[in-house]
């Protein structure tokens, strides 16, 4: 059972680092998983000797290495990814507006970005296709919540709220109603400060699946950026939306 936990403890770590995609110290990262300071510090030992981890000595902080990345490579995403009309939408919002252009699909309480077009500018979170959001506070999660009946809905923000952990703000069901009522009357939603601090996304979902799953369409970015061309962001993200009807 040891070595059960040890691998639980493992994944909690790496799924740790993919939300918060930054270095943390061994002080942070008992904190947000709980983890014992003893058997987190083996357990970073362990990951830092498998070059999984690195580990910046000056700094005390550990961060995990490409090897990671390279692990899920192999997994598909069902065609969404490889769709022509959401590879175009993805690049017509990137080029149009000038920020982080993404289709993303719900995954559980996550949303999951199946395709990412980023400039690169140090004033950006990087992000890769692949990370995970969480779905109540996220443009991209607020987008496909609104595809689900009211039943799945409580369920789902239900289990959001269970499954809460440190750097994620927290979210009523009252809150995701709201912002879902603003999709379904302007078409978009805008989440502010929902996921990294003085960042944001305008997003909305497809009106139809693809492969079986709904997709959201959204440009993020900080919000003095976003705020000075929103109008500019929901025109594109309206027209882009309506290529799928």
């Amino acid at each position: 059972m040891k070595n059960v936990k040890s691998a639980v403890r493992a994944l909690q770590l790496l799924e740790l680092f993919d939300r918060v995609q930054m270095p943390l110290t061994l002080r942070e990262i008992v904190q947000l998983t709980g983890i014992p300071q003893s058997s987190a510090a083996v357990l970073l030992n362990t990951l830092v000797n498998l070059s999984y981890i690195a580990h910046d000595r000056r700094a005390h902080e550990y961060v995990p290495t490409a090897q990671v990345a390279h692990l899920g490579k192999w997994i598909g995403d069902d065609g969404v990814a490889s769709d022509p009309f959401v590879v175009r939408a993805v690049a017509g919002l990137n080029q149009a507006t000038g920020e982080t252009a993404v289709a993303a699909v719900r995954r559980g309480t996550y949303a999951r970005y199946v395709l990412v077009k980023q400039e690169k500018r140090p004033t950006v979170v990087p992000t890769l296709a692949g990370v995970l959001r969480p779905i109540c506070t996220s443009g991209t999660g607020l987008a496909l919540l609104s595809k689900l009946d009211e039943t799945e809905l409580k369920k789902v923000v239900h289990q959001a709220q269970r499954d809460r952990r440190g750097l994620v703000k927290k979210a009523s069901l009252k809150q995701v109603r709201q912002q879902i009522e603003h999709l379904l009357q302007y078409g978009f939603v805008a989440s502010r400060s929902g996921v990294f601090e003085g960042t944001g996304m305008v997003a909305a979902a497809l009106p139809t699946p693809i492969n079986g799953d709904f997709v959201a369409l959204a440009v993020g970015g900080p919000l003095s950026r976003l705020d000075a061309k929103m109008s500019t962001i929901v025109q594109h993200l309206r027209q882009s939306v309506g290529t799928f009807d």
